[in-house]
């Protein structure tokens, strides 16, 4: 059906597919699934994020291109007017593309030797009622390309298109002059397009496995270096082919690989067993990430002094599941700068950076400093709003991640040689409830038999706002659900879950959670969970986090790590107390949270001012 195993188990549970279980294994009846996959495409249960890979609806990206461009209004257009009428999408491109080369090029010859042939005729009114208009440096076509095809197929291929604004800032920010550029995942040519108009075409180099999008590449190519003779047309079919990057053995070696590498990319099992053998970042115990895959790959095939620069997910940098990677790049590479470019991608939640490599030898040069950017996005464009270089020896396996300037990082470094202890099996830890459906379950009235449940929103730091949302507590209807016990604590922590910092509430009413609103139950010797809540709520936590994690997730391995501060028992009763009060207060009081905080930073042995100034 194209949907996870949870999403299918949490049907079943919602009594939208029948099924029948037998030695921990569900069985659906085959009259149930075939009425329920035969309505699936047309209900709004593949519109969530996760199931978009069997939903029809065309996509036109925003910022694939300049928004300010013609040809975007006119490609939303043209794909409206094409929406539900079964069009022929290789025959469309033909249309477009080969009108376009008319367009930009005098050469009938090469204008032969590049067309498209269209499966089937089309009238080429449509030419007259959307009307593309040639843009050197656009890619018109790779838009017009993305926007027919299928999201489904872009989700099961791990192909996303790059906003132009980022192509931009990647090709800005490395020195290509008299050198040869490779993207092995070029699809329609976006980021060889926005190369420098200078830039020779015979150092111009570029593979995809889409045999489409590498014709269309050609085509770009041809436009913007406005071939004339055949022979320079020898030199881009010579250059841009079709080609799978990851198992062939015949990739250009240039002096700089770039792009945007495929992301997730849904590997077969006899093709996961493959890489397993040619590759090092693929010894996991799940399916192979392609984007690691095509950074090994990279360091192998770029020149000894060559780069490589991608746009890749900002997971890479700290996730546990692609240290493999990160132990590869340490070994074969120096990370030379990191762009945080934040969410970039429409209708994704995924925060990407741009990571540049050169491929040196880490032992010819124990040190080394590593640039950082970090942009703000607005409307189409990126602006830098912080830069610094640190010593590179502030990265390894285990993370990435800079968020640090060298004067935090002395604040970091103080914070943590306090002494402290942390929540690592110290503290139990339980997620909030995940119903499956909370328009079926969570009312916004009491009513019988219902009681209150807390979401992210209602958590804030001390204090947690009376429940807006009342749900049945039958625990096996729900998909997903810790212990009871963890609810029914009689003291417990209650963090956002979707937060850029900690942020905690003192629960001792046995109050339910939904998954939007975790649970800490700490069982620390001689703290109390007050004392505790403090020290997570304090600015000095705060700064703590914000400058060593990045995630739009508080996570439990970023909770576990840490450091609280330790202290005598006078002390601990006081910010105990203090906390409480604090917590009882009907209306925050700002003079007690600011003794508690300042309290709290003379334990770590620092200031206000080297909190607020760095």
């Amino acid at each position: 059906m194209g949907v996870s195993p949870a999403t299918v188990l949490n049907w079943i549970k919602l009594g939208r597919l029948s099924a029948t279980k037998s030695n921990g294994r569900y069985y659906i009846d085959e009259t149930s699934f075939n009425s329920f996959s035969g309505d699936l495409a047309g209900s709004g249960l593949l519109q969530s994020r996760r199931n978009k890979s069997l939903h029809n609806s065309n996509y036109v990206p925003n910022v694939y291109i300049d928004p300010k461009s013609v040809n975007l209004k006119t490609v939303k257009a043209l794909i409206e007017h094409l929406s539900g009428k079964g069009f022929d999408l290789y025959s469309v491109l033909t249309l477009y593309s080969n009108a376009l080369l008319n367009k930009a090029l005098t050469n009938k010859t090469v204008v032969k030797e590049l067309s498209l042939e269209a499966n089937k005729a089309l009238d080429s009114e449509l030419l007259d009622l959307f009307p593309l208009k040639y843009i050197k440096g656009e890619d018109t076509l790779g838009l017009l390309y993305l926007s027919l095809r299928r999201l489904s197929d872009k989700k099961k291929s791990g192909s996303y298109y790059t906003p132009f604004f980022a192509v931009d800032t990647l090709v800005g920010s490395i020195d290509i002059a008299g050198r040869s550029v490779f993207d092995p995942a070029c699809g329609t040519g976006n980021f060889l397009l926005r190369l420098p108009d200078d830039h020779p075409l015979s150092a111009v180099y570029g593979s995809d496995i889409d045999e489409i999008a590498v014709r269309l590449t050609r085509i770009n190519l041809a436009m913007k270096y406005g071939v004339k003779d055949l022979d320079t047309l020898d030199i881009i079919k010579k250059n841009i082919v079709v080609r799978d990057f990851i198992f062939s053995d015949n990739a250009p070696s240039c002096d700089i690989l770039l792009g945007n590498p495929p992301w997730g990319y849904g590997y077969s099992s006899d093709e996961s067993g493959r890489l397993k053998e040619l590759y090092l970042s693929a010894q996991t115990s799940g399916k192979p990430e392609s984007f690691s895959l095509f950074i090994e790959k990279a360091l192998k095939v770029v020149s000894k002094s060559g780069s490589i620069s991608f746009v890749l997910p900002e997971t890479l940098l700290d996730a546990d599941f692609h240290e493999d990677i990160r132990t590869v790049i340490l070994g074969k590479s120096h990370v030379q700068n990191i762009h945080y470019l934040n969410e970039i991608f429409e209708k994704v939640q995924c925060p990407c950076i741009i990571l540049t490599l050169s491929r040196t030898s880490s032992k010819k040069i124990s040190t080394h400093d590593i640039d950082v950017y970090k942009y703000q996005k607005k409307r189409a464009s990126l602006f830098l709003v912080d830069s610094y270089s640190v010593p590179s020896d502030r990265i390894g396996k285990q993370s990435f991640h800079i968020l640090a300037n060298n004067e935090e990082y002395e604040v970091l470094k103080k914070i943590r040689s306090a002494q402290h202890f942390t929540l690592k099996d110290k503290a139990d830890f339980a997620l909030g409830i995940v119903t499956g459906s909370n328009k079926a379950f969570l009312t916004d009235t009491e009513k019988t038999g219902y009681e209150g449940i807390l979401k992210g929103k209602d958590i804030h730091k001390y204090y947690a706002d009376e429940p807006g949302s009342y749900i049945s507590f039958t625990p096996d209807k729900f998909q997903q659900v810790a212990p009871v016990k963890y609810y029914r604590a009689k003291e417990k922590l209650i963090y956002k879950f979707i937060a850029n910092e900690p942020v905690f509430a003192y629960d001792n009413k046995c109050t339910l959670t939904l998954n939007s609103a975790n649970i800490v139950i700490p069982k620390v010797p001689d703290y109390s969970a007050l004392y505790i809540m403090a020290i997570l709520n304090s600015p000095v936590m705060s700064f703590y986090y914000r400058h060593t994690y990045k995630s739009v997730k508080v996570l439990r391995s970023a909770i576990e790590d840490l450091p609280i501060a330790c202290c005598d028992h006078e002390t601990e009763t006081k910010i105990s107390e203090l906390a409480r009060e604090i917590v009882l207060d009907t209306a925050q009081n700002s003079a007690k949270v600011k003794l508690l905080n300042s309290r709290i930073l003379e334990l770590y042995g620092i200031s206000a001012n080297e909190l607020e100034n760095t």
